[in-house]
């Protein structure tokens, strides 16, 4: 898997909406950002995202379509194992029990992994 240059959470968020869209024009992204952004600063995080290879960028008239030329699925694993790695250990036991002590976990949630975790087994996964 190619590694992608981590995202600041400006560009996250927007990376976030185009994920979402699909493609995107700069009135649609702004339209959707939960922050405030002025158009400016929204076209120099778009610029930004292409030069990292986030975006693609094509012109139709006078509006640019955005579309992503990365995976939210792909940038999720990538970031999924970095988090893991940096602050855990690699231990995703670790990185559970944090959640859950923190009260960010509850039964319900616990339960849903621990089926999560025996569907894996069974298909060979683990």
């Amino acid at each position: 898997m190619k590694d992608y240059p981590r995202l600041p959470e400006s560009e996250l968020d927007i990376m976030l909406v185009v994920w979402e869209l699909k493609e995107a024009t700069a009135p649609a992204i702004l339209e959707r950002l939960e922050r405030p952004l002025t158009a400016s600063a929204l076209h120099s995080y778009l610029k930004r995202l292409e030069e990292k290879g986030y975006l693609a960028c094509r012109k139709e008239g006078k509006t640019n379509r955005y579309t992503p030329l990365v995976e939210r699925e792909a940038y999720r694993r990538q970031e999924g194992r970095a988090i893991l790695g940096k602050l855990y250990e690699g231990s995703l036991k670790r990185f559970a029990a944090a959640l859950h002590d923190g009260g960010a976990l509850d039964q319900s949630e616990v339960e849903e992994l621990r089926a999560y975790l025996d569907e894996l087994e069974e298909k060979g996964g683990m």
